[in-house]
């Protein structure tokens, strides 16, 4: 039998909300525990790191020892993890920008919460700074890209800035996903559906000329009830279900609330919480709407991961001896790999 694809690619962050949470919960412990799973298994993990909060602990470490200690955990637990054969790439929240520290922590401002929100030109500086400041965190090239928020459009906003950086590879959009909050847009009803394509101004529209490339995160189509579940989880949950982060999440708009709890839609194939027991079946679907040569690319955040998540993971990769396992620095070749 062929063997599939699999990446895994989870975005290595804070929460955004009113407590941001810690380094040592939300990004430190449950990415170690992440990878004692996949160790198992001779598995890795690619992650897009926020590299906003680094920049942003860098900048307040000479004035506040804790977050030069962060900073210091973060810098040695990502050079390890690329050390062995771990990938490290670019993820942007902006936000951090206009966000600020003092002796009571972190007064997140999410007021400019899109790449898009800011001028060109700090576009360019973000881009730029961000770029050369995690490259002191891996020891191999960064050239791939995840929208914070999953907000890349309209890309030709941004498409300089990282083109200029010599950011090519994208992994932000989904099947069908969309979101009408403002300050939180994305539509990506009319992707293509192929295993990845070439783009230049619009990652979906095809341009086989085009600069850049899109490997799309894997999508899956939930029904109300599974939210129903989640919701009652969250209120009654057992520690299987408990997150490792211990921050809040920002508060979507609330239509996004309302479709999930009464429409069906697409997400991420994710390995967040009970998301992951998604996860087997997402996978089937997977194997039977796509050829052989597609990527199973499945998402999640570290701070967002629980005992049931890691449980999931582990039954869905023993159950499954024909994948074939991924990380971004494996798909150089679809740089040049044109018709």
């Amino acid at each position: 039998m062929d063997k599939t694809d699999f990446l895994l690619s989870l975005d290595y962050e804070l929460f955004f909300g009113k407590n941001p949470g810690s380094v040592e919960h939300c990004m430190i412990k449950p990415t170690q525990e992440l990878v004692k799973v996949l160790d198992k298994f001779n598995a890795k993990v690619s992650l897009f790191v926020d590299v906003g909060f680094l920049v942003k602990l860098k900048e307040y470490a000479p004035r506040y020892p804790e977050l030069a200690t962060q900073y210091q955990q973060i810098q040695t637990q990502l050079l390890t993890l690329s050390q062995q054969g771990h990938d490290i790439q670019l993820h942007i929240h902006p936000h951090w920008f206009d966000s600020r520290y003092d002796q009571h922590g972190w007064k997140i401002d999410t007021t400019r919460y899109r790449l898009h929100d800011f001028s060109q030109q700090e576009i360019a500086m973000i881009v730029k700074s961000y770029k050369e400041e995690l490259q002191l965190f891996s020891h191999k090239e960064v050239f791939a890209f995840r929208a914070g928020g999953w907000c890349i459009q309209p890309f030709d906003k941004i498409k300089q800035a990282l083109q200029e950086n010599s950011i090519w590879l994208d992994s932000t959009v989904f099947n069908a996903g969309h979101s009408d909050d403002p300050s939180r847009y994305f539509n990506f009803q009319k992707m293509p559906h192929e295993a990845h394509w070439f783009f230049s101004g619009d990652p979906l529209q095809e341009d086989n000329k085009g600069f850049f490339t899109e490997l799309p995160i894997s999508s899956f189509k939930t029904s109300p009830l599974f939210f129903w579940k989640l919701a009652f989880r969250k209120k009654f949950a057992s520690q299987q279900f408990k997150p490792f982060g211990d921050g809040q999440a920002m508060i979507a708009h609330g239509n996004y609330y309302i479709e999930r709890l009464t429409k069906t839609t697409h997400g991420p194939v994710m390995i967040d919480g009970a998301k992951a027991g998604q996860l087997q079946s997402a996978f089937k679907q997977h194997l039977k709407a796509n050829n052989k040569h597609s990527v199973f690319n499945v998402m999640g955040h570290p701070k967002s991961l629980s005992l049931f998540s890691l449980k999931k993971l582990q039954q869905f990769l023993e159950n499954n001896k024909n994948l074939n396992f991924i990380t971004f620095q494996d798909l150089k070749e679809l740089k040049n790999n044109r018709i």
